[in-house]
């Protein structure tokens, strides 16, 4: 990512704890709403597994952006130009196999348009460098052993061939807010 060029993208999800008490909502629900600039109780029918389980895997966001008629064109340690990333917080978990399973529990999911990163705790679009410093500071000392993070996987996020794409045309077009 470069030095911001472009203002932050409009849209924040009004009802995030709204979602949080009612859903159990978390980083990957609201990833995803904050992407598609809409509102977070809106797309958590797309993590059905949330009924069961509290944290979203690779699979179940490929499978909600499925659901919502996105491609996600996934990259292994690379943010997406558009799109979600998983970040991995660092620690003893990732030192011999950084995609292993046991690593999972500590991993993130955060909105990325162009330079601007949207994470669920701060509740606002920021650049690379004011999440770096802010969030994923705190993050890394909350965790026990951690020592950094990573992106584990990007999805750049594209819209299906057919009718009524996953997200509004021109939220795809670039960092315009919805209409």
């Amino acid at each position: 990512m470069t030095t911001p060029t472009a203002s932050p993208p409009n849209f924040v999800p009004w009802d995030i704890e709204v979602a949080r008490l009612n859903f159990g909502a978390n980083c990957g629900p609201v990833s995803f709403a904050a992407l598609s600039g809409t509102e977070v109780c809106r797309v958590i029918s797309h993590f059905p597994h949330f009924e069961h389980s509290a944290w979203t895997n690779l699979t179940q966001m490929l499978r909600a952006l499925d659901s919502a008629r996105c491609n996600a064109e996934v990259r292994r340690r690379e943010f997406p130009k558009r799109g979600l990333a998983l970040i991995q917080w660092l620690g003893p978990w990732t030192r011999t196999n950084f995609f292993s399973r046991w690593s999972l529990p500590h991993t993130h999911w955060v909105a990325v348009d162009g330079d601007w990163i949207f994470d669920n705790t701060a509740e606002k679009w920021q650049t690379l460098r004011e999440w770096g410093n802010s969030v994923a500071v705190d993050y890394i000392t909350r965790i026990p052993r951690a020592t950094g993070w990573a992106v584990k996987y990007g999805l750049e996020i594209k819209r299906k061939t057919e009718p009524a794409p996953c997200f509004p045309a021109q939220l795809l077009l670039g960092h315009l807010s919805p209409a």
